[in-house]
């Protein structure tokens, strides 16, 4: 019964995101990507994402020492860098800068702190199943994984 409960607990952010970025979001239709853009593939968006989870590791390691409340600080940190620089106006995090990507809406804007943690607390169910979500950046035509698809997001290459 405790795994359960743990379980649950473990995905209610998820699942409640889930529930309002399809409620919430409004709809659009997506924008033609300019010209001399084009969307950022699968493999750069992994580079990007190791980039930020290495960084993430480091701050990890160091809250975990924090008894008690490191590991909920560390759901909170970790929130907190995705959702506050993807809806910055650099509209990226330090990995994603680090190989010029930016994240926007389906209309090329950059997105709100909301829709930002809808994404992050999203792409929890991108890795559910053996990462399928993930992998479905290489083969979608905009390249967007299932978190994406949910938040209405796109990455985008600058240079």
């Amino acid at each position: 019964m405790s795994i359960v409960l743990a379980i649950i607990l473990l995905l209610s952010p998820t699942l409640i995101a889930l529930v309002l970025c399809i409620i919430l979001i409004k709809k659009n239709e997506y924008k033609k990507l300019p010209k001399k853009r084009i969307y950022a593939g699968f493999w750069y968006r992994f580079l990007a994402g190791l980039i930020d989870y290495i960084l993430l590791t480091i701050i990890s390691l160091i809250l975990v020492f924090i008894p008690i409340i490191g590991w909920i600080l560390n759901i909170f940190v970790a929130w907190l860098y995705f959702a506050i620089q993807h809806s910055s106006s650099k509209q990226a995090t330090l990995g994603m800068k680090a190989l010029d990507i930016k994240i926007t809406d389906e209309r090329h804007n950059k997105i709100s702190f909301w829709r930002a943690t809808g994404n992050h607390f999203v792409s929890a169910l991108s890795g559910l199943l053996l990462f399928i979500g993930f992998f479905m950046i290489a083969f979608t035509s905009r390249k967007q994984g299932l978190h994406n698809l949910i938040s209405r997001t796109l990455c985008i290459k600058t240079k």
